[in-house]
């Protein structure tokens, strides 16, 4: 008799599969006409599912040309950034350029996922499962059959769940809650985190197993500030979708430069409430910075004074933090869980630090 295999061994022969399926994906970009090498991104075989995507940046075409070659099969996708770059944006289109584009994308919020419902909201229960089960319910794996099945902040998943998920995507078979008749499946998993799963795993928070099952496509959006050249183009796209067909909205010179030398710890996603903020206040006119939250501005001015050799008063780093989430907050109408996307933070870190100014 064999001595069972030990962990090591296991996550060793994990990591060479999906080893194997990434050179895979890799080889077919590498074949794929590299036109970036003459200084002109790499040309889009189905443009119209990415067409939301707005970029002049190479590395984002890049990776989008890597996205659409990842579409065409079923390997899981792992999709990482920072809050806010677009992940879910990047996940549609990648579903909008497979074969399964005319069936279901589903999302999931997987830190909204408890551990008592996770098995009936995930695989679905018949009538009777449990109490208060009137009647039978399709989970997302039903729901989602022969689409896409978005795996939203998968870092935030707890250990005991995870283990859960990685026995369905082991051998793509589920059992409904209340019967014990496997059923087979037919999705693809995209999965998106801005959490660090490398360091998770260093203090065992993410499983190995499920992590190699995971990527076996791997894409990594870049924070807003490191595509800078982008945001004339992108706030393009919020003021005609923020401006009233009937107005002629237009932004200053000096307004635009200012949004091109803020950092934007919320990416893309606060760059957008900046503008829809902006759109608001100004009500036709040309955007000003007049027309931007005070906090915003502060900040750059903060920013400028950092780079003068004579920098005067600065302004304590904890005022200018309040003055602009209580901005965001009232930009977003008092919207906990919006403010929190476009701050980057979790909401219970906003509940606390608006306790902290008084504000409920």
């Amino acid at each position: 008799m064999t001595d069972a295999p030990n962990q090591k061994s296991v996550d060793s022969a994990e990591e060479s599969v999906l080893s194997i399926h990434r050179f895979i994906e890799r080889k077919r970009l590498q074949d794929a006409p590299d036109s970036a090498k003459k200084g002109t991104p790499p040309k889009l075989d189905n443009p119209a599912a990415f067409a939301s995507i707005i970029t002049r940046s190479k590395a984002i075409c890049r990776i989008m040309k890597e996205a659409e070659l990842h579409a065409r099969s079923d390997v899981p996708i792992l999709i990482t950034g920072e809050s806010g770059t677009g992940k879910e944006l990047l996940a549609r289109a990648i579903h909008a350029a497979s074969p399964r584009a005319e069936f279901p994308f589903k999302p999931v919020n997987m830190v909204a996922l408890t551990e008592n419902l996770f098995e009936s909201q995930f695989f679905g229960h018949v009538k009777g499962a449990f109490t208060g089960a009137g009647k039978d319910h399709a989970g997302f794996l039903e729901l989602t059959n022969w689409g896409t099945l978005l795996l939203d902040e998968i870092g935030h998943l707890s250990l005991n769940l995870q283990g859960k998920l990685l026995r369905f995507l082991q051998d793509g078979e589920y059992t409904k809650v209340g019967t014990t008749q496997p059923r087979k499946t037919d999705i693809r998993i995209v999965a998106v985190t801005n959490a660090n799963l490398d360091r998770l795993m260093a203090k065992k928070m993410f499983r190995k197993d499920l992590y190699y099952r995971l990527r076996g496509g791997w894409l990594h959006l870049p924070a807003l500030k490191e595509r800078k050249d982008d945001i004339p183009l992108l706030v393009d796209r919020f003021m005609l979708e923020f401006c009233h067909p009937a107005e002629s909205c237009g932004i200053k010179d000096d307004a635009l430069s200012l949004l091109m030398t803020y950092n934007y710890p919320g990416n893309i996603r606060e760059l957008r409430a900046i503008i829809q903020s902006a759109v608001n206040l100004a009500q036709g006119k040309p955007i000003s910075t007049n027309y931007f939250p005070k906090p915003f501005v502060e900040q750059n001015r903060v920013g400028e004074m950092r780079d003068s050799p004579d920098s005067g008063t600065f302004a304590p780093l904890e005022d200018i933090e309040k003055k602009y989430i209580l901005e965001v907050y009232g930009a977003m109408r008092k919207n906990k869980l919006k403010t929190a996307r476009v701050l980057g933070i979790v909401v219970n870190t906003l509940r606390r630090k608006l306790k902290m100014y008084g504000v409920e």
